[in-house]
């Protein structure tokens, strides 16, 4: 095998695992979930006020987490524990108490985005150039 089929074997796989990730972790609320579950196991409606309470004031248009509704994240966490992210279980005496928490899989992928987010740290002049060009301002300067 020469080496520009290497590379370009491995450019292949770079992309289909890059859109392999997207499809797994699709959906708005997505990320929410995953990071409210971070520290712990919670049941439907301290999740749900978990997500509600985070004020994210960055400046990107889009979603408001105070009007996250029920109908929405029980759609997002039944699409987490089809793709194997999210754990339910459910109590076996009353009350019958249900709790989710994150699987070792989703653990690790909250440990393999820490890059991610010291790039973000490291790039704010771009991220708010770019936030102001989606909110219909000009940022190019």
């Amino acid at each position: 095998m020469s080496h520009g089929n290497e590379a370009e074997i491995t450019a292949a796989r770079y992309s289909q695992s890059i859109h392999d990730l997207r499809r797994l972790l699709s959906g708005e609320w997505t990320w929410d979930v995953l990071v409210s579950l971070r520290s712990g196991p919670l049941q439907y409606t301290g999740l749900l006020a978990a997500i509600r309470a985070r004020s994210l004031e960055n400046g990107w248009p889009g979603r408001n987490h105070a009007y996250l509704q029920d109908s929405t994240l029980n759609r997002t966490l039944r699409r987490l524990e089809e793709s194997e992210l999210v754990d339910r279980s459910r109590e076996e005496v009353f009350p019958y108490r249900t709790w989710y928490s994150l699987t070792p899989p989703a653990l690790r992928l909250l440990e393999a985005v820490v890059p991610f987010i010291e790039w973000a740290d490291g790039h704010p002049e771009l991220l708010e150039r770019v936030r102001r060009r989606r909110n219909g301002g000009d940022a190019r300067r």
